[in-house]
């Protein structure tokens, strides 16, 4: 039987940075608010042309299916921990059990 397996990335939309060396990653958490991160473009991870920024995981809710992460880099906003949806993670499925 194949597993899932939830990558400790979640997907992100990027654009333009404020230099040329940065680029801005948004990512939405659990209440629907938009989160800018700047990052170096070598920081985000592509797989079938959507794009996805590692983070650390720092608590797992299962009952609610949200996910507490810390990204590399703080937010615009100032936040340095947000609660994720499970479902914004990258997922690799068909891996043996």
């Amino acid at each position: 039987m194949a597993e899932t397996i939830c990558l400790p990335e979640v997907r992100c939309e990027t654009s333009a940075g404020l230099t040329g060396d940065v680029i801005t990653v948004g990512v939405r958490d659990i209440d629907g608010r938009d989160q800018f991160i700047h990052v170096l473009p070598s920081m985000v991870n592509w797989a079938e042309e959507t794009a996805y920024l590692p983070v650390g995981v720092i608590e797992l809710d299962h009952r609610k299916r949200r996910v507490l992460i810390e990204p590399p880099i703080e937010a615009d906003s100032g936040v340095n921990r947000m609660w994720m949806p499970v479902d914004s993670f990258r997922i690799e499925s068909g891996v043996p059990a």
